[in-house]
């Protein structure tokens, strides 16, 4: 195969592929309201949340803390709504009830924490988690359109501080 012909296929491909890539679909919700929208339905707090593909179809992954137990929620990143939910688990890892208790007494809901970290990075939250460093527990955020790609939030004090090198 000469040189000519290699471009030539090169070419044939981006042109094929072209219109795949204008069709791409991106969310019609964000990841604040699917979280807010969890959240209030359930009467829950979330402490996770990220976006997730479920059998070809866009969803937001949450998972919450209602009476001191785990839930796990889908929330369609179309419609909003509630699209399926699952039962509260009865055996816990010890870390995870912590997640939980700090979780269910944080200072501000997780959709708060989205929103705040958004207006003050002026980008968007693609994922968020719940963890613990030193002693602290803290919101792990990955950004997508921000100067810090992924930053750390203060559960208790709302502090943000971008995470470098981790």
């Amino acid at each position: 195969m000469n040189i000519r012909t290699i471009f030539l296929v090169a070419a044939a491909a981006a042109t094929i592929s072209a219109p795949a890539l204008a069709q791409v679909v991106r969310p019609k919700v964000s990841l604040a309201q699917a979280v807010a929208t969890a959240e209030s339905q359930l009467a829950a707090r979330a402490y996770d949340a990220e976006f997730d593909m479920d059998l070809g179809d866009m969803v937001y992954e949450i998972s919450l803390v209602k009476d001191g137990k785990p839930l796990e929620v889908l929330v369609d990143a179309t419609t909003g709504k509630v699209v399926r939910q699952s039962k509260p688990l009865k055996a816990r890892l010890p870390v995870v009830g912590e997640h939980l208790k700090a979780a269910q007494t944080a200072p501000r809901t997780l959709s708060q924490t989205i929103t705040m970290v958004e207006e003050a990075t002026k980008g968007q939250v693609a994922e968020i988690g719940l963890e613990r460093r030193g002693g602290r527990h803290y919101y792990e955020v990955e950004l997508v359109g921000a100067q810090d790609r992924d930053v750390l939030v203060d559960v208790r004090t709302g502090a943000i501080t971008p995470l470098i090198g981790d």
